[in-house]
């Protein structure tokens, strides 16, 4: 039977598998909590049609402090009032470069200035 949301506000979720966390309900994977480890303290839950996701603060390396999220499922947690080893690994999604050539960019636009440049004393 899945946790009762009430209950768990307070206390710390200990993941009896490895559990997905989202930046918000239903939104990007951001990273997991494995196995053994925990959350921090749970300080609220968001209730959707048929889930219920509960909320923590947790700050991943290299992002901005904010809530992050877990769905609650049948026999995927056990609660803790005491706080456990909180590692949530990042999600290892490949980079994707969004500006392929932004390194070439300052490059060509340094030559841009100085033809622009040259064109204007040249037409004095």
């Amino acid at each position: 039977m899945p946790l009762k949301a009430d209950d768990v506000v307070g206390r710390y979720l200990i993941a009896l598998e490895d559990v997905p966390v989202y930046n918000y309900p239903n939104g990007t994977r951001i990273g997991t909590i494995n196995k053994g480890n925990s959350t921090a303290e749970v300080y609220s839950y968001v209730r959707r049609p048929g889930q219920v996701w509960f909320m923590f603060d947790y700050t991943i390396p290299g992002t901005t402090p904010g809530a992050y999220y877990v769905l609650d499922k049948d026999g995927r947690f056990s609660l803790s009032t005491a706080a456990g080893n909180v590692i949530v690994s990042p999600a290892s999604l490949p980079s994707v470069d969004v500006f392929p050539a932004g390194s070439q960019l300052k490059k060509y636009a340094i030559f841009g200035v100085l033809g622009l440049l040259a064109l204007l004393i040249l037409k004095k």
